[in-house]
């Protein structure tokens, strides 16, 4: 584990804990907000006549392609600028945007409002990242990143929950019709409901009393590092980011395209219904993919304490590989019951590299490039784990299997290809590690 050098003055305890719940709350609605399309598969496809690709177009490109994106200069923004502002603005739009989602009318529309949610979205790492870096001592460090990255699951298992029993209470009523706006379909109504209350959260990032920045480094000029030197400072360590970035895409990769079809694989495959499908698979991310992100950094402070300064990236290997098997047998398990038993530890191991992936490369990088390398981090993991995940997943249901009834073949393939090479990349780091390890807290610019 890295040892952070400097003893400033840290915000006490029940600030810092403030802080950190609000930024666990909103990035729940940030995952609420993204996730809620695999559960409206079925009504969109058939309102707007589109297949399991163009859908997965939807659910993934649509929102990563501004998310990804916008984060850079954000990032450059949060490593200089007021990041409770920033956090403001974030939250704010992607909530309207997501109420946004709820009125469009056509495949187009729709694909424009879900990049705007993408857009808004990409304010929220950046400036997280940084807070909880400058808010937590290094022996809270990890388990306050593990938090906030539990946002993941919990935001994911209650997209899955909430959504589907909102689903079927519109579905209930039938179309809606509100003045001003016209028809609203079940479907709309629920991204309507999730979206609006993103407004309240974003109103309260202004509460934040931001912590001063800690673990800078030596530079020449004051002012905000040039691009071009963090750059060459990422490439210098090539061996070292760029296995982590890509190692984490490769875990979102399968993540990411699981999650986003595994309630239609439990719709089309044992009959659920919206709420079922829901329920049965939210719970288990939000329970098994919640126990996950702390089981990742309990390893990782038990492999620290044997005296592995690369204790955060070897947690990544075991749990990738150990997720391989349990994965790929749940899609293809043939009954709902193994299919269920199956993705507990595969949702547990699947989704414990979260928190560690979080905290791992930040505490070795200076304060001056946090924002900007959790930028670069999105960037490559989301055009990669979203976008390609998604679609991948359905180019094989589409192109490779041919059959919508074959959904489950797609999973399965999608997850036992990723999480080996993710496994084989964070192998690859751990000398990189190690080395930059050493080298924390020396840095110059």
């Amino acid at each position: 584990m890295i040892q952070r050098g400097h003893e400033e003055d840290y915000p006490g305890l029940s600030a810092a804990s403030y802080t950190l719940s609000l930024l666990f709350v909103a990035y729940i609605f940030s995952f609420i907000d993204r996730q809620i399309l695999a559960l409206l598969v079925g009504p969109i496809r058939a309102d707007f006549g589109i297949s399991d690709f163009q859908y997965s177009l939807l659910q993934g490109a649509a929102f990563a392609l501004l998310y990804t994106f916008a984060g850079l200069p954000i990032g450059r923004l949060a490593d200089r600028h007021s990041r409770k502002f920033i956090l403001f603005a974030s939250v704010s739009f992607w909530s309207l945007a997501t109420v946004a989602c709820g009125l469009t009318k056509n495949f187009a529309q729709l694909f424009t409002a879900r990049m705007a949610v993408g857009a808004g979205e990409a304010g929220l790492a950046p400036p997280a990242y940084s807070i909880i870096l400058d808010s937590f001592r290094a022996q809270h460090v990890g388990y306050a990143m593990s938090i906030y990255k539990l946002a993941v699951k919990v935001g994911g298992g209650l997209a899955l929950i909430v959504g589907g029993v909102l689903y079927d209470f519109y579905a209930g009523l039938g179309i809606l019709t509100l003045p001003l706006i016209g028809e609203i379909r079940p479907w709309q109504a629920t991204l309507i409901t999730v979206g609006a209350p993103g407004l309240i959260i974003g109103a309260l990032m202004l509460t934040i009393d931001e912590p001063s920045r800690k673990d800078l480094a030596e530079q020449q000029d004051a002012g905000q590092v040039p691009i071009q030197d963090v750059a060459a400072y990422v490439w210098k360590r090539r061996r070292l980011y760029l296995s982590l970035f890509f190692g984490s895409s490769m875990m979102a990769m399968a993540g990411y395209g699981a999650a986003a079809w595994y309630p239609e694989f439990f719709t089309r495959t044992y009959g659920f219904s919206k709420t079922e499908a829901g329920t049965w698979f939210g719970s288990i991310v939000l329970f098994g993919g919640g126990l996950g992100v702390f089981f990742g950094a309990w390893l990782a402070s038990r492999l620290a304490a044997r005296g592995h300064t690369d204790a955060y990236v070897r947690a990544m290997v075991i749990t990738a590989l150990a997720a391989v098997i349990p994965a790929t047998a749940a899609p293809l398990a043939g009954n709902v019951t193994a299919t269920l038993l199956l993705l507990g530890p595969a949702t547990l191991l699947s989704g414990s590299y979260l928190g560690v992936m979080a905290v791992s490369f930040v505490v070795i990088s200076p304060n001056q490039l946090r924002g900007q390398l959790t930028a670069v981090y999105i960037f490559v993991t989301n055009i990669l784990g979203m976008a390609v995940g998604t679609s991948i997943l359905a180019a094989f249901t589409d192109f490779l299997y041919q059959d919508d009834a074959l959904l489950h073949y797609s999973i399965a393939t999608a997850v036992a290809i990723f999480y080996p090479s993710a496994a084989l990349l964070f192998w690859y780091c751990l000398p990189a590690y190690r080395q930059a390890a050493a080298e924390s807290g020396t840095w110059k610019l």
